[in-house]
Parts: C-alpha cells; structure tokens; sequence
C-alpha cells in the first residue's frame, strides 16, 4: 500500500476523497478480510494503471474506482443480508458519491455496473469495464486469505461466465 500512496498523480486524484471524514469511515468496515477502505484503494490503484497504460479516462476511473464500495453498511452479517448487498450496494455506493463527491454520469455508471452481470447495471464505457474487472482480481486476491471470501469470489465468477 505504501507504494500506492507514493504514487503523486493517483493522489492527486484520490486524495480528496481518502481523507474525506465520511470515506474514513469504511477503514471501520471489514471486507473480504481487510477493510472497505483498503479493498477501494487497491482496485482503484489497479484500475487506475490498467486505464492509463491503455490511455483511458483515469480521472474517472480513480475517483469511481475509489468510491465503488462507498457505502456504511454491514454486508456480513448472515448470507441473507449478503446476498441483498450485492445486489443493493452499487446503487448505495453511487448515491453516496453523489452526495459527497459530486460524480459526474460516467463516474456514476463505473460504480453502478461494477457488479455487472450480477446487478442489472451494465458498464458503458471501457473505464466501467476496468473497475468491474479490478474490482473481482482484488476480491480474489483479498478473498484468498479466508474459505468464505473464497467460495464468495468463485461463485461471483461463475454466475458472472454462466450469464
């Protein structure tokens, strides 16, 4: 993570919201074993390399990338209300950007469709296809360290290859 926050033009574009005093309330929430804040971080680092080797828009992809997840509540406490918030949290997270941050529309679609085809959001430019994908090799990546967070991740895949 060191490395990510030594990185002048990724916080440039993402410090504003890093140190927000409502973001700083996701470093509370635990998610795929670390926390909300550390899981957005990283899949908007990813995503923000990935968009500028192929000369994407990163501006958006940072901002959206870093905010995907912004939302407060719980999403582990019992698979029921799991199953809900995966559903439910892109439009949470995409309200809550707007309110504090102020997205823009393409912004506002990243976040949305990050969990496409799961949710029924579908990413409309490439930088939404970058995060959506990020957002999955980070989940995995994080997902590896617990069973849950594993078998989580590769059902997430397989309804994603079977639709």
């Amino acid at each position: 993570m060191n490395k990510i926050y030594k990185d002048k033009e990724f916080m440039s574009m993402a410090s504003a919201i890093l140190t927000h005093k409502e973001f700083l309330k996701t470093k509370m929430i635990v998610h795929h074993g670390g926390t909300r804040f550390n899981h957005s971080v990283k899949v908007a680092y990813l995503s923000y390399k990935i968009s500028k080797l192929l000369g994407c828009d990163t501006r958006a992809v940072v901002r959206a990338g870093t905010l995907h997840d912004f939302f407060l509540e719980r999403d582990d406490k019992n698979i029921a209300t799991e199953t809900k918030m995966l559903i439910k949290h892109p439009s949470l997270a995409k309200e809550n950007a707007i309110n504090y941050f102020g997205v823009n529309e393409k912004e506002q679609n990243i976040i949305e469709s990050h969990m496409f085809p799961i949710s029924n959001i579908a990413p409309k430019s490439k930088e939404a296809w970058i995060v959506s994908l990020c957002d999955k090799i980070i989940a995995m990546a994080e997902g590896a360290s617990t069973a849950k967070a594993q078998v989580s991740v590769w059902i997430l895949f397989l309804i994603n290859f079977i639709r």
